[in-house]
C-alpha cells in the first residue's frame, strides 16, 4: 500500500482502478503513460491525467534553456492536455519517440479528441 493516495489532476473525472492502471503503465521518461491515464511526479506522492478529461491536446518542438535566459538550449518535446476547459498539464520530453508514447496512447483512448502535432523543428 503506497504511503500517499494517487490524486486526479482533475477535478470533473478520476478513476476507481487508478493503482492498477498505474502498475500496467508503461514508463516513458519520467512519467507513466498507461491505457487510462498519464501519470506524473508531485508532491505529495503521483498524480494522474485520466485521458476522459482531456479536451485537446497540442504537441510542440520547443527547447529549454540550461544557463538560464541566455545561451544553450536543449531541444524537448512539449505536450500539452487540456483538461476540465481552461486547464492544461505540461509533459517535456527528449526524444519526439517519447511523446508519441503519450500521444497514441490518448489517440487510442480518446479518437475523438482533437491532436496539433507541430513538428518543424525549433527556431526554424
Amino acid at each position: 500500500m503506497p504511503l500517499f493516495e494517487m490524486k486526479s489532476q482533475s477535478a470533473a473525472c478520476s478513476l476507481e482502478g487508478a493503482e492498477s492502471d498505474y502498475r500496467a503503465a508503461r514508463r516513458v521518461a519520467q512519467y507513466r503513460v498507461g491505457a487510462q491515464a498519464a501519470y506524473f511526479p508531485a508532491f505529495p506522492g503521483t498524480k494522474y491525467l485520466p485521458y476522459a478529461a482531456v479536451d485537446r491536446v497540442i504537441s510542440k518542438n520547443s527547447a529549454l534553456s540550461v544557463t538560464g535566459c541566455c545561451g544553450k538550449q536543449l531541444p524537448v518535446v512539449r505536450v500539452r492536455l487540456f483538461y476540465d476547459g481552461e486547464f492544461y498539464q505540461e509533459f517535456m520530453f527528449e526524444k519526439q519517440k517519447q511523446a508519441d508514447v503519450l500521444l497514441d496512447a490518448v489517440a487510442a483512448a480518446r479518437p475523438d479528441v482533437p491532436l496539433v502535432r507541430d513538428t518543424t523543428p525549433f527556431g526554424a
